[in-house]
């Protein structure tokens, strides 16, 4: 692991698990100090961050942890639904069979997994499996833009209501048997549904 991998993956983890809250300031060198590295990895693994849309850099490049902002979520959602049936059909016709044994591997990992940060992560291993699967360049990368965008929604949801962990568990090995048994449209109503659980746990928070 190098060390700007080091510290994206620190401060990634700590922001999803709530270590790092919204509006938490980011000094570079406070950073490096803590984890004993140069600031230069530091302000590239920000960068990256900023990218992933975790935290926002100032001119002085300083990083501000951004607050989840839920209608955005909304957006990702109604984007990432348009596109899973054209994405499981092309993952259907190419994920192999040791992608398959690798996605099984990380959905019995998540079901064990208690840490919302290293969860969140896997989670995002997981889907970008079937990400690669469809073959393709610029549907692989939207798909994996839109997770790598949500972590922090997936993240927020599983504080709000452990339970959602528990439900996207099963959905993991749901999935997993309907790619086996060739089930396009199963796997497609798994994940329609699937993708929804970060949005229903904000909507049960809301209720009176």
């Amino acid at each position: 692991m190098t060390a700007v991998e080091l510290v994206r993956d620190v401060l990634r983890a700590a922001i999803l698990r709530g270590d790092l809250p919204g509006d938490s300031r980011l000094i570079q060198t406070d950073i490096a100090s803590q984890l004993g590295v140069s600031t230069t990895p530091v302000r590239e693994a920000m960068r990256d961050l900023a990218g992933e849309g975790l935290i926002a850099l100032d001119s002085h490049r300083v990083g501000t942890v951004r607050k989840p902002d839920w209608a955005e979520l909304v957006e990702i959602v109604e984007i990432r639904r348009a596109l899973e049936d054209v994405a499981t059909t092309r993952a259907m016709e190419n994920i192999s069979a040791p992608q398959l044994a690798e996605a099984r591997r990380l959905a019995a990992e998540l079901a064990e997994e208690e840490d919302v940060g290293t969860w969140v992560q896997k989670n995002s291993q997981f889907h970008s499996i079937f990400h690669r699967a469809t073959n393709t360049v610029r549907l692989g990368g939207i798909l994996a833009a839109l997770e790598e965008a949500g972590g922090v929604f997936v993240a927020q949801a599983q504080r709000l209501h452990p339970d959602i962990r528990r439900r996207a568990a099963a959905d993991h090995f749901a999935l997993l048997d309907a790619y086996e048994a060739k089930d396009v449209a199963r796997a497609a109503a798994i994940q329609h549904s699937h993708i929804m659980l970060p949005l229903q746990a904000h909507d049960m928070q809301s209720e009176p």
